[in-house]
Formats: C-alpha cells, structure tokens, sequence
C-alpha cells in the first residue's frame, strides 16, 4: 500500500528565509508545489464604535511569506 506524503508548507516573515528554506528542501528533493508568495492577513476582527458603526480592524499586520512544497516520488 502506497503512502501518500504530506505536503511541506514554508512560513516565514521575511521573503529571503523563506526562499532559502526553499533552496534547502529543493536540494533535499523537495519540488514547489505552490510558489512562493505573501500572504496577507485574514483577521479581521468586526469592531463596534459608537453609534453601533462597523468597522474592521486588522489585528496582525505582518503578511508570512508562504510555499507548499512535495516529495518528488523516485521509482
């Protein structure tokens, strides 16, 4: 029975680790699955101001640099 491998996802604040992290896996028979890119944050938190106005208010402004990568299957 064949076993599926898990992808690998890079995370990283800044884009020249996260590229790096990317030249290591590669080297280690990683390929890009999902290339690298920033993401921007998704937490936006609805806040109630006075007079029952909606506003949103990003709570986390650093945007990760992100990359999926897989195992390259050798027969």
């Amino acid at each position: 029975m064949a076993r599926q491998m898990q992808p690998v996802i890079i995370r990283r604040q800044k884009k020249h680790e996260a590229e790096q992290a990317i030249k290591d896996l590669e080297a280690r028979g990683f390929e890009v699955v999902s290339p690298l890119k920033q993401v921007m944050p998704q937490s936006e938190v609805l806040s109630n101001y006075s007079f029952e106005q909606k506003r949103f208010q990003v709570e986390d402004f650093s945007s990760p640099w992100i990359a999926k990568l897989r195992r390259i299957k050798s027969n």
